[in-house]
């Protein structure tokens, strides 16, 4: 089994995107969020993502977002899922990363809340794009409109090569439009966020409010 093979597999699964790296890339993770803190006998990881239709930035409405977000977290654990399952077959060990809950990291008072590994920060590492000044992954194709899930596994793959920085040094469009001025250029005030981003409908349904940031981006509509 090579990484040309779990790429197939995984885009004949429907996914968009597909990266792989090396547990040697993660060497700066955040203790507790390594991918080794998850599976100790990891080897590699595979990033892989599934974007979502610029035309939903036009509607004036939040729900038609809400549900596509939603609706590919269910895509993208399903091949995760499926991924893991062949992987199996094959003799091998791998372990699913969902692609949003749940948290075991949540800081109540700060409303901040950590995946067990960082999705975006692990695509960056597999290669499919660099992280921007809104803290949203940039990809050449798919701009910041992907969402990814993840797989860790214990076969040694080659990984692909980092890629290079899209975000231009003199823009600063996301930082003056946040609305909460929660973007510093490296990281995100996840309670002034939360404020406004994550609301419910008059019956209490979650939704998500405010994405201004990835909106205004240049990335946003390739």
């Amino acid at each position: 089994m090579d990484s040309n093979y779990i790429k197939n597999f995984t885009y004949s699964l429907g996914a968009d995107v597909c990266g792989i790296g090396s547990i040697e890339r993660f060497k700066d993770a955040p203790k507790g969020f390594h991918p080794l803190d998850i599976y100790s006998e990891a080897k590699s990881v595979i990033s892989i993502g599934k974007h979502f239709p610029a035309s939903l930035f036009d509607a004036n409405t939040k729900v038609p977002y809400t549900f596509v977000k939603n609706k590919t977290f269910q895509l993208l654990d399903d091949i995760s899922l499926k991924l893991t399952l062949n992987i199996e077959t094959q003799g091998y060990k791998a372990i699913p990363i969902p692609s949003d809950e749940p948290y075991e990291y949540w800081d109540s008072e700060n409303k901040h809340g950590r995946g067990i590994l960082s999705l975006k920060h692990a695509a960056q590492a597999c290669g499919i794009g660099c992280i921007g000044k809104n803290t949203l992954l940039i990809n050449e194709k798919y701009g910041n409109r992907l969402y990814f899930g993840a797989v860790i596994t214990n076969i040694e793959l080659t990984s692909d090569d980092l890629a290079r920085n899209l975000c231009n040094e003199s823009c600063n469009i996301c930082l003056k439009s946040c609305p909460q001025s929660a973007l510093d250029g490296t990281t995100i005030n996840q309670k002034k966020c939360r404020q406004v981003s994550i609301t419910s409908t008059p019956g209490g349904g979650p939704l998500y409010s405010c994405y201004t940031c990835r909106k205004l981006c240049p990335f946003s509509k390739l």
